[in-house]
């Protein structure tokens, strides 16, 4: 009898390690892979280079971020006071996302006890700057919400357009003394930059109420009756394409090594 019992709590015993262990291996597998590190190096700029959203006073050189995927490019260029941003995207789901959802650019300097330095755009409906951004600096308590002029007095120039049918520009003019602290902020100095969108709970909410308004269309009404957008006509490959949106937040990152003067 005892020696069924002891037998009895083995097997038992057996079967939750064998549990315990298909479950790590299950969590291993659906764990999301780290997204691969891209380094290079900034670009030394003389010209001036204004945060207007056009990419006309920027120098034709190749983009330090390039995905090919997601039709996304970021150039990054530095001065011995500024350094600049400018982001294109061609992904209509993509530049919905930075716009409806609202979009964060962040960079981290290394700095000990350092939060990055953040700027967040709150969402909005079109392609423009909302009246408003909250700025996280590295040192500071918590976030900052300030108006886009007192942001330009404090060093911090945004830019924002729409250049083509559903291309997005983004562009950043930001002063290294709002960055750096106590990091040298020198030519070799490294930054971890990146560009995303907020979490899509806009586009959720957005989607449960078109969806929510589907449920309630009369019966024997077609889907396109009663809808006042026919600009473009049902069924065309470009709406199509807008409505392919990802849920997956958009996130581009790239380690960048500051720059000096051109010899």
């Amino acid at each position: 009898m005892c020696m069924n019992k002891k037998m009895d709590k083995k097997r038992f015993f057996k079967k939750i390690i064998t549990l315990v262990a298909a479950g790590l291996i299950v969590g291993c597998a659906a764990s999301p892979k780290p997204e691969p590190s891209r380094t290079a190096l900034g670009k030394w700029h003389s010209q001036n280079i204004n945060a207007d959203g056009s990419k006309a006073d920027w120098p034709g050189s190749a983009p330090q971020y390039k995905d090919s995927e997601i039709d996304t490019k970021i150039w990054i260029s530095n001065n011995a006071e500024q350094l600049c941003l400018l982001a294109e995207v061609n992904d209509p789901g993509i530049a919905r996302q930075l716009t409806q959802n609202g979009l964060i650019l962040s960079m981290e300097t290394g700095e000990k006890n350092a939060k990055p330095f953040s700027i967040q755009l709150k969402c909005h409906a079109s392609f423009k700057l909302p009246d408003t951004l909250v700025v996280t600096y590295p040192f500071s308590s918590g976030p900052v919400t300030m108006s886009m002029t007192e942001a330009r007095t404090t060093g911090i120039a945004l830019g924002l357009t729409e250049a083509g049918r559903h291309t997005l520009i983004f562009e950043a003019v930001i002063s290294l003394d709002a960055i750096f602290f106590d990091v040298p902020r020198i030519a070799g100095a490294v930054m971890n930059i990146a560009l995303s969108a907020k979490s899509n709970s806009f586009a959720i909410k957005r989607r449960e109420n078109l969806e929510g308004k589907k449920h309630d269309r009369p019966k024997g009404e077609s889907p396109d009756q009663g809808s006042s957008d026919t600009s473009h006509g049902p069924g065309k490959p470009d709406d199509m394409k807008q409505t392919k949106a990802s849920d997956d937040p958009f996130r581009a990152a790239v380690e960048i090594t500051l720059a000096g003067p051109a010899k």
